[in-house]
Order: structure tokens, then C-alpha cells, then sequence
């Protein structure tokens, strides 16, 4: 059978591929692996412009976010679930200067609707140093989302669970042959998967670890607050608390280690002794060594692409990059040349080259 394209990986950005395509009435094949401890499926959904910890506006942070705020509302049309909500967040400081920061920042015009000061006790949370609300906030039930993504790539018989096998690929006249089917393109979104593919694993993508608790408390507070981690409600008195973040742990298991630097950093602010842990989950984000994407082009194999190394941003990244790779597949716009692959082309080497002569 003939496809517009193959998708290889359906995580948050996998998926977003599979409805920017269906909404422009591209026919595709979407593979996933069935991997239960991808960062996507651990991934807890909070989305917001702001690098808390520097108290900035992230890198095209307002723009991503709107124009993902767009996106995942029509989602919300689409599947007839509030998958995607708006939350407030509560930041509690850890010093005076974050404070005082803070206060600065939400007083300059640029920030004026984004952040706020709290001035409200919230339930048995301490904060000694004060706290402060991200009014531009929201989250999206990732599982609930990928799960509804894979229904309706299945309603359009486009969808299998499969590993990709790059051996088992075949290029011929500007086609490429896989598992009896033909597509014209290839996008690639398979995060960490990428360092054992011939295709892209000359890019420097960094794997990074993230832990994540489900717990049962009766204290919590019913919204999500940030401490340096996040606690996120998600039934009555079950939270999600998180996340860690590892480069040298690559341990395919939860880890006692993680469990107890949760657990500290939320006893720092609440009292944490009858809170009950119920799982544990783990994943490894791709990350990148410039903390930008990784999207593009191959540089030998035409009509080949790649999305990877959002990190823990991809909610909020990737509706918008995703729709401008798309504009430039079709409308020929040029990329931003901060998350194009180009940068990395001296970093190809004979091993990636010889696999792309062996595709002919």
C-alpha cells in the first residue's frame, strides 16, 4: 500500500505529526514499539512559558504556548474529552532573592499576564520565603492523549505496533519500501531510540532520566504547586510528584534514590509523613547539548526527517515546530536555524553514510 508517510514513534511529538497530517489529509503509517517507559508516558503534561528557576520566559516561550493552546483545544473538539486544561500554578521560592525577583518580574509589562505574587495561605504548604503564581498555565493528560491518538489512526487503518528495523528499509526512485508498503517520506520520532539508528545517530542527543511518584495524601493541595519539583493533582487525594533529572543514571529501572530526593524536596515545604507512595515510573527524555530540537532534513537521504530532543518541553514545542517543518516540506520556508539538524552536519560520520549508499 502507498502512504504519504511513515511515522516511527508515536510520543507526544509522533502524534502530533499523526493529526497535523490527518488534518491536511496526508495518509500515513504511524509505528510505536509499545515501550511503557518512554519519557511521553511518564511525562505529567504541566505546560508553561516560564523557566522557573531563572524566573524567564523560555526560549520562543509565548509563542509556543498559544499557538499550542490553539492546538490541543481543537483536540478537545476532536476527541470530546477535556484533555488539555487550564491550571494556575503556585511557584513556592526557596530564598528571598527569588522573591524579589519574582516581584520585579511581574511588575515588568512583558510579564504583566504571566506571572503573578500569591498572597493567599494555601492549605498546610509552607512558604517561609513567600510564593508566586504562573497565570499562563495549563496540562495536558499525556496517556489520555497518546491513547486517543492511536484510536483514531486505527479508525483510519493507518496505525501498527511495531519496532522499525532500519536494515529492512529500502530507497528506490525517491521511494521508500518498508515492510511491503511504500511512502514517500520518513519522519523520524523516536527520541533516545535515535543513538541505535543508522539514520540519525551521529546527532548529539543526550539521554536524560526522569522519575516521577503517584502518591495518596490527604494534605496536598488541590492544585499544582512547584518547589523545585512539581506535585499535580490527579484524582481525589492522588497526586503525581516530580521529576528528577539524571544524565549519568541509565539504569532501565526506578531507582530507591529518586524516591527519597522527591520525597525530601516536598518535605521541605509540607509535612510529608502521611503521604503514601503507590508507583513509581521512569523515563528517558532526549535532550540536547545546546538545549535546542533537533528537526530537519537528513543531509544524504532526501525526504527523510527527523523531530527528536525537546527534552521535557515537547507539549509546549512541539505543535508549533512541527506545523513550521511541515511548511517546510510543502511551502518551502526556510527552518529556524536554531533547532536545524544543519548545525550538527560536521558531526556525520562514514558509518551513517555507508548506511545511506546501502539503501539504494
Amino acid at each position: 500500500m502507498n502512504y504519504d508517510f511513515l511515522i516511527v514513534g508515536q510520543g507526544i511529538s509522533g502524534s502530533i505529526v499523526a493529526l497535523q497530517l490527518k488534518k491536511i489529509s496526508k495518509k500515513f503509517k504511524l509505528l510505536e514499539s509499545g515501550n511503557p517507559n518512554t519519557s511521553s508516558r511518564a511525562a505529567a503534561g504541566i505546560v508553561h512559558p516560564i523557566s522557573l528557576k531563572k524566573c524567564n520566559l523560555s526560549w520562543r516561550g509565548r509563542e509556543f504556548y498559544d499557538f499550542g493552546k490553539a492546538f490541543y483545544k481543537e483536540i478537545n473538539f476532536q476527541s470530546g474529552i477535556e484533555l488539555y486544561k487550564p491550571y494556575k500554578l503556585l511557584r513556592v521560592f526557596a530564598s528571598f532573592e527569588e522573591q524579589n525577583n519574582w516581584i520585579g518580574k511581574s511588575n515588568n509589562e512583558i510579564y504583566k499576564n504571566i506571572l503573578s505574587l500569591n498572597k493567599k495561605v494555601i492549605g498546610s504548604v509552607e512558604t517561609k520565603f513567600g510564593s508566586g503564581i504562573v497565570e499562563v498555565c495549563s496540562r495536558l493528560s499525556v496517556n489520555e492523549f497518546l491513547n486517543f491518538v492511536r484510536r483514531s489512526s486505527l479508525e483510519n487503518k493507518s496505525l501498527k505496533n511495531d519496532f522499525f528495523y532500519p536494515e529492512k528499509l529500502k530507497l528506490k526512485e525517491n521511494k521508500f519500501y518498508y515492510q511491503g508498503d511504500i511512502y514517500s517520506k520518513i519522519i523520524m520520532c523516536d527520541g533516545v531510540n535515535a543513538l541505535k539508528n543508522p539514520m540519525f545517530n551521529y546527532l548529539p542527543i543526550i539521554p536524560n532520566k526522569g522519575e516521577i511518584l503517584k502518591v495518596f495524601s490527604e494534605t496536598l493541595p488541590n492544585q499544582i504547586i512547584n518547589c523545585g519539583i512539581f506535585s499535580l493533582p490527579e484524582i481525589k487525594n492522588i497526586f503525581t510528584v516530580g521529576s528528577t533529572y539524571s544524565n549519568e543514571d541509565q539504569q532501565n529501572k526506578s531507582t530507591e534514590i529518586a524516591k527519597e530526593y522527591l520525597m525530601k524536596k516536598l518535605n521541605k515545604i509540607i509535612d510529608t509523613d502521611g503521604i503514601e507512595i503507590i508507583d513509581q515510573k521512569f523515563g528517558f527524555r532526549p535532550t540536547t547539548p545546546d538545549r535546542k530540537p533537533l528537526i530537519g532534513e537528513h543531509p544524504i537521504i532526501k525526504n527523510l526527517y527527523i523531530i527528536n530532543g525537546m527534552g521535557s518541553k515537547a507539549i509546549l514545542m512541539a505543535p508549533l515546530l512541527i506545523s513550521e517543518l511541515l511548511d517546510t516540506i510543502y511551502k518551502n520556508k526556510p527552518l529556524d536555524s536554531l533547532v536545524n539538524i544543519e548545525r550538527f552536519a560536521i558531526k556525520i560520520e562514514d558509518v551513517n553514510i555507508n548506511y545511506a549508499k546501502s539503501l539504494e
